[in-house]
């Protein structure tokens, strides 16, 4: 699952309602996964994906990973696989993020 892109039911902070939007998945652990949100607004500060960046899957548009608005989600959240990153694409999204959160990688 790390390094997928799922489409994954994203809650309001009140639970009222969601709205289905594209996640990576940065870690696992157990049934929770730890997410980054994509959006194909390429204004946002964040890692430009494209389809070169991909193992496999596809992406509709060019899309923003964006950092460091990371959140834990239950797989059961997850509810369509998009696309798998490369490896080495993987790493450089960690290496940023863990920057962004000033942590070391």
């Amino acid at each position: 699952m790390v390094g997928r892109i799922y489409l994954a039911k994203i809650y309001f902070t009140d639970l009222s309602e969601y709205k289905i939007r594209p996640v990576l998945v940065l870690r696992v652990y157990g049934e929770d996964c730890v997410c980054l949100p994509l959006t194909s607004n390429l204004k946002h500060e964040g890692f430009l994906l494209g389809s070169s960046d991909l193992a496999d899957g596809f992406l509709k548009k060019e899309s923003k990973v964006i950092f460091p608005k990371s959140f834990t989600l239950h797989r059961s959240i997850l509810i369509k696989y998009i696309a798998a990153i490369n490896q080495d694409v993987l790493s450089k999204i960690h290496v940023e993020f863990c920057k962004k959160m000033d942590c070391t990688a």
